[in-house]
């Protein structure tokens, strides 16, 4: 059975060590989920954001997307974590800066929380830089727990110092 109700948001604020820009460096891994039997179907513009909570390291760069997969969402989450180290990802403190994140929102209305993974994402309806890009291309998804859809969940959040990239 294809999962087309994958739903992954995208996200760095960090230069990799040879100095290519966070956008970039999303583009890629976003390019290489197809090499890993992911396929996008659908993406969102991108988004600058504040970092949260508020400190000050640089701005990120977010996006989300759409995809499809026969994969199940164990097997998508850990495909995530290794583009993640790929891409030089390092994962040692809680909201520091980083190269790439690729965090799994939603995987086709499933809600599951043991030791190897929990969905929906546990914050995704609380950061508008996921919320507003996933209202812009799929607004009518609904959120798995809380049953409201992504524009109902963006007009309930304040700004966030989320802005369009045009």
């Amino acid at each position: 059975m294809t999962h087309d109700k994958i739903i992954i948001a995208v996200g760095g604020n960090i230069y990799n060590s040879e100095g290519v820009h966070p956008m970039q460096i999303c583009d890629n891994a976003i390019n290489l989920l197809n090499d890993y039997h992911i396929r996008v179907v659908k993406q969102s513009k991108w988004y600058v954001s504040e970092p949260i909570p508020v400190s000050s390291q640089p701005k990120y760069y977010n996006k989300v997307i759409i995809a499809k997969s026969m994969l199940n969402e164990v097997q998508i989450l850990n495909t995530l974590h290794n583009i993640e180290e790929k891409f030089g990802r390092i994962r040692n403190i809680t909201n520091e800066p980083r190269v790439l994140d690729l965090d799994l929102i939603d995987f086709f209305g499933i809600i599951r929380n043991n030791n190897n993974i929990t969905l929906p994402h546990p914050r995704a309806h609380l950061r508008r830089f996921v919320i507003e890009p996933l209202a812009e291309i799929h607004p009518h998804w609904t959120h798995p727990i809380y049953k409201n859809t992504a524009t109902h969940i963006l007009e309930n959040l304040d700004n966030q110092n989320v802005k369009i990239l045009t």
